[in-house]
């Protein structure tokens, strides 16, 4: 049998060139039954609505449910097992909304229960148009991916960079944050990494993980072990690791040439810090990870509870004197499920349940500190200023320099003409957002926005 399995962007998105890996899991346990999978990465109006498949999968971003809906309802329609899973889903809040549009929910799952899944669509115990949604969670935390899994690298396109995971879960435990297996934190074999690496065409590879690092004897070992491969590697590691000179040492050994550090808020001493100061600290980190080779990039969230009007005034400040290589940055988003959307719910902050606007360039809640406006325009001002401040001329010279001719250099400048041109789309789709909350403020009440009191059908039944 054959099983359709969708990764859905709105528009282009990072997830066309680092390829998502949950649906590769999938479909090399369906293999491992019989099944035909094909896996996609596509704009929901891609989706083969006539596909001969007996059940379709779709993995559900926040901002892509309503689409993910309208796509579900129209393939049970035509007869087909609907199966929605992803962050979306990390939680029961959102079954019900889902329930009218699929026969399958998974919020998180492993390899026995995916399998007892295709079983009992293969002999018809599950079949299509369910009155109620069956509901899969994997509680236990059995989720591990299979050893075979290098064989699903074969099937990316030569533009798509391979991504490797080397754990599994998160043992931090971020308010705004919905990690796969939150709280948990599970190494993967050494050996069985270095294979799936390997296997790996392109000299580029990204270690998917959502803390890489923290276990220092591992990350030392595995770094030895793949140093002969001589891949050009990138990593999202956390500051209080790269502190330790001897892992530094290590990942510049094995290959790491792009560290990308969550330094969320410049206000908030978050646990995955450690002992770090963010101020003196970090620029000491920054300069012995450019004396070994590598570059660093930052990511911000701006709008966090701590966060006033001047912390963008102070993100600018910092960038500027850090010397970090690149810079991301994102308006805090509350995805359902995450302790930050339930607490924000509690108080009543959030103004706008309507999904498609949960993708980090919208406002769907009231900062504490300061108003909707200052938020929306202090971000654009922030962007608008880190991208006057080095000129992609000055970006391309600095990294030659640095780096000299090759994927490295080509990496980051790459990635910060990227973000140029994705500053002005998102001061374009902030500016309105800001008019239609505007135009939906009632008097007496001045953060009240468009959406707020709209009904997810209404979100569904709109145009894609």
């Amino acid at each position: 049998m054959d099983i359709d399995l969708y990764h859905l962007y709105r528009s282009f998105h990072f997830s066309k060139m680092a390829y998502p890996i949950v649906l590769d899991v999938l479909k090399v346990w369906a293999e491992s039954r019989g099944w035909r999978a094909r896996v996609s990465i596509c704009k929901p109006s891609a989706v083969d609505l006539d596909t001969d498949a007996a059940a379709v999968g779709i993995s559900v971003y926040s901002q892509t449910a309503p689409a993910a809906y309208r796509v579900g309802a129209e393939l049970r329609r035509r007869g087909k097992v609907v199966i929605f899973g992803g962050p979306h889903f990390r939680g029961p809040s959102t079954f019900e909304e889902a329930a009218p549009y699929c026969d399958v929910v998974v919020s998180t799952v492993c390899e026995a229960q995916w399998l007892k899944l295709l079983d009992d669509i293969a002999d018809g115990t599950i079949r299509p148009n369910r009155p109620r949604p069956l509901w899969i969670a994997d509680d236990a935390g059995a989720f591990r991916y299979p050893r075979n899994f290098y064989q699903s690298l074969a099937s990316r396109r030569w533009y798509q960079i391979p991504t490797i995971p080397t754990s599994i879960g998160c043992p931090y435990d971020c308010d705004f944050c919905a990690a796969f297996m939150q709280g948990k934190y599970l190494l993967r074999d050494i050996e069985t990494v270095c294979n799936e690496i390997a296997h790996a065409t392109p000299p580029m590879v990204i270690i998917c993980d959502a803390t890489f690092g923290l276990n220092k004897r591992y990350t030392i070992e595995l770094m030895h072990a793949l140093a002969p491969l001589r891949k050009k590697i990138a990593v999202e590691i956390t500051i209080g690791r790269l502190k330790d000179r001897a892992v530094l040492d290590a990942l510049a050994h094995g290959g790491v040439k792009w560290l990308v550090v969550g330094v969320e808020s410049l206000a908030t001493k978050l646990r995955k810090h450690g002992t770090v100061d963010l101020d003196d600290g970090f620029r000491r980190v920054l300069d012995d990870a450019h004396e070994r080779g590598m570059v660093i990039q930052g990511n911000f969230i701006c709008g966090l509870d701590t966060d006033g009007p001047e912390s963008f005034d102070h993100i600018y400040d910092y960038y500027d004197r850090s010397g970090l290589d690149a810079i991301m940055m994102g308006i805090l988003t509350p995805y359902p499920d995450t302790d930050l959307y339930r607490r924000l719910a509690r108080e009543g902050r959030i103004f706008d349940r309507n999904w498609e606007r949960y993708d980090c360039h919208h406002v769907v809640y009231r900062p504490r500190r300061m108003t909707v406006d200052q938020l929306i325009d202090g971000y654009i001002a922030l962007y608008r200023n880190v991208r006057r401040r080095r000129s992609v001329f000055r970006e391309i010279v600095e990294n030659y320099r640095r780096n000299g001719a090759g994927i490295q250099s080509a990496v980051v400048v790459a990635n910060n003409v990227y973000q140029k041109f994705d500053s002005v789309k998102k001061a374009r789709l902030l500016r309105t957002n800001q008019r239609e909350i505007a135009a939906a403020e009632p008097a007496g009440d001045a953060l009240v926005a468009a959406g707020s009191s709209g009904t997810m059908s209404a979100s569904v039944s709109s145009s894609a």
